[in-house]
């Protein structure tokens, strides 16, 4: 498969991108290569980052005065970070984002974006960011009103089979509970649905 049908998968249909448009934002694309815990953005950094995850899974979270990790959200294939900290890299990421298993990331350089894929460029990245913050309004609205375990549940619909390829203890991070409280709730919605199954 070819860089410009990589791209494509990932992309709206309703988006309407010609084989030229992605041809001349592909030539502003870097493919980083990440190994398992390599850093992506750091907290401090002050340069924004736009990319999109073709293959592995990033974490995005932030580090509390105590040492806890909260996890924001996950980025598997297909998924977008746009502008990690802030827009303008005028103030340090408060965030930081790290592989949690071997990642390849297609890392804009506007440097290299010249004025004729701008339009184009701009309306990817707008398409791809929104569904990215539409599904992390929707988190932190579950967040407010959700139980745990519907919580979990709603994770597993977002992220199918993340929870089979990443440590729990960044499940229960990203869900606000303990890795502890996580197995327990685990082996009861197992219990759950092997007790509800059709005989």
């Amino acid at each position: 498969m070819d860089a410009r049908q990589e791209l494509r998968k990932f992309l709206p249909s309703s988006l309407g991108v010609s084989d030229r448009d992605l041809s001349l934002i592909l030539s502003s694309l870097t493919l980083r290569h990440l190994a398992k815990g390599d850093h992506f953005v750091n907290a401090g950094e002050t340069s924004p980052i736009k990319g999109l995850v073709t293959s592995g899974c990033l974490r995005v979270y932030f580090t509390e005065d105590d040492g806890t990790e909260r996890v924001l959200y996950f980025a598997p294939e297909g998924w977008c970070l746009t502008n990690v900290g802030n827009a303008a890299g005028e103030w340090p990421a408060v965030l930081r984002v790290d592989a949690l298993e071997p990642t390849d990331v297609l890392v804009i350089d506007r440097t290299r974006l010249g004025s004729a894929s701008e339009p184009a460029s701009d309306r990817i990245w707008r398409a791809l960011a929104e569904a990215t913050l539409l599904t992390f309004q929707e988190r932190l609205v579950g967040g407010l009103r959700k139980t745990a375990a519907q919580r979990y549940l709603d994770f597993r619909r977002l992220y199918p089979g993340l929870d089979a390829r990443i440590p729990q203890y960044h499940v229960a991070g990203y869900l606000g509970v303990s890795p502890e409280f996580l197995s327990k709730l685990r082996k009861c919605l197992i219990r759950d649905e092997y007790r509800l199954a059709p005989s």
